[in-house]
């Protein structure tokens, strides 16, 4: 293990005994059905304390703060991704945190926080749960994850729809970050998403990439730098697959979600 990602998943471990032994006491509305507690912030606060002190001088970006103006290299966080499941007991949610520089994602860590599960990756490096490897398995699993964003797009898409369902059954599991994880390990074939935001995506499409899935936004044109396509805060419009399936999807989904399609840069 790397000293960067060896260190980055002691800051992951770190967080989750924050993030188990706390219950939020206060709920503010970011946006309808959007919220974050005071658990939230208590995660950035750790987050951005420790990130500081792995990377002196590296400025750390949080959906929870307002994304401020910065050069190649910055950490990205998501102090909790899947707030709604944290607040109502369902569990599935996450941390997340990933390093960026002037080649892209370099290293990334998602926490599994009820499972205690830290999947990490480097890039050229490879991607793991925990020290075991992940290596994308012969054959794409028949469970696909579909956030309520792309769900409500499909609706309107009947023969889209008719054409992905036919690929497995759907899961909405509440957490992007971890859909992208389970394309990781193997448990979904693919997963789509509306509405993720860059830092949703960014520290899990690494450890998805790395352990051979691939990735597209089709949102931005292919020469957005990656603190720009933060500070957009815009949705990615983003599909992760297993690359058995990967073809057979890119097409469909370029139906669904017409525009500028296109490839943000690659974060290997």
């Amino acid at each position: 293990m790397s000293d960067v990602r060896e260190a980055l998943t002691t800051v992951m471990r770190a967080a989750r005994d924050v993030a188990v032994a706390a219950r939020p006491t206060r709920i503010d509305v970011k946006a309808a059905l959007d919220y974050v507690t005071d658990v939230d912030r208590r995660l950035d606060e750790v987050l951005t304390e420790r990130l500081s002190a792995l990377t002196p001088g590296v400025p750390v970006l949080s959906e929870e703060r307002p994304i401020e103006e910065s050069g190649d290299t910055f950490w990205i966080i998501d102090p909790i991704d899947g707030t709604h499941n944290m607040m109502t007991g369902l569990p599935f949610f996450g941390v997340c945190a990933a390093l960026f520089d002037g080649g892209g994602a370099r290293v990334s860590a998602v926490l599994d926080v009820v499972r205690g599960a830290v999947y990490s990756a480097e890039r050229g490096r490879g991607a793991f749960l925990d020290e075991t490897r992940l290596v994308m398995p012969e054959t794409a699993s028949t469970l696909v994850g579909l956030s309520s964003g792309a769900l409500d797009a499909l609706l309107a898409e009947g023969e889209i729809y008719a054409a992905l369902r036919k690929l497995g059954k759907l899961r909405n599991l509440g957490s992007q970050a971890l859909h992208l994880a389970c394309v990781a390990d193997g448990r979904f074939g693919f997963t789509l998403s509306h509405e993720a935001r860059f830092w949703d995506d960014a520290a899990a499409r690494l450890v998805a990439e790395e352990a051979g899935a691939r990735y597209r936004s089709f949102a931005f044109p292919a020469e957005a730098a990656p603190i720009e396509v933060a500070r957009s805060k815009a949705p990615l419009k983003s599909l992760c697959a297993h690359p058995d399936l990967f073809d057979r999807l890119e097409p469909l989904v370029e139906r669904l979600w017409p525009g500028p399609s296109a490839v943000i840069p690659s974060s290997r």
